[in-house]
């Protein structure tokens, strides 16, 4: 039960994200960007490929 109370404190505290959590989820942010971008990249060049050799 103090374990629920403790966690229902964290929630209702209004305090706001510190610099160290921003810089948190911006790394996060960016991560997930890059993993993205390569991805889609990968698949835009086989799909650029693909039409080439089918010319």
């Amino acid at each position: 039960m103090n374990t629920i109370m403790h966690l229902y404190g964290m929630l209702k505290d209004r305090k706001g994200a510190t610099m160290a959590e921003y810089a948190v989820i911006a790394a996060v942010l960016i991560l997930v960007a890059i993993v993205a971008f390569t991805s889609l990249g990968s698949t835009i060049v086989a799909k650029i490929n693909d039409l080439v050799s089918n010319m």
